[in-house]
């Protein structure tokens, strides 16, 4: 228990979520802009330009590492299994809100999706970046 709180409560955890929050601001501005589209396909284009963003950044400013090719491949993986649980999640909540009858709520799928997301993505981070910091 002590090891989750302190994962959860560190520096590296608040940084990440600060460059989070930049992160689902990219989204939804992409998110919105392509809306008229498809929800699927701008969710998909919004996801890879903020996945992008968020390995630079956090190999910057989260585990202060240099990135590399190793790193960014073992991050775009991890960035497409999340997109296929985002997708999923962006469908579940977009049926939800049709089902209530709220579209007006569409535009902020991305919100709980990150929420939810989140947490999985640090813990994969610390240990793609950190493994590197070791060897």
């Amino acid at each position: 228990m002590t090891n989750i709180f302190k994962t959860f409560f560190s520096r590296n955890f608040i940084i990440f979520c600060i460059i989070g929050i930049i992160n689902t601001l990219v989204h939804l501005a992409i998110f919105n802009l392509l809306l008229a589209v498809s929800t699927l396909l701008a969710n998909t284009v919004a996801f890879i330009t903020a996945s992008v963003f968020s390995y630079f950044a956090n190999a910057t400013f989260t585990y202060r590492s240099k990135t590399n090719h190793s790193s960014f491949i073992q991050a775009m993986l991890t960035f497409l299994a999340k997109l296929f649980l985002s997708n999923a999640l962006t469908l579940g909540f977009e049926k939800l809100i049709l089902h209530f009858n709220k579209p007006e709520l569409i535009k902020y799928i991305p919100i709980p999706v990150t929420f939810i997301i989140l947490p999985f993505q640090f813990l994969v981070f610390n240990r793609i970046f950190k493994k590197k910091q070791e060897t």
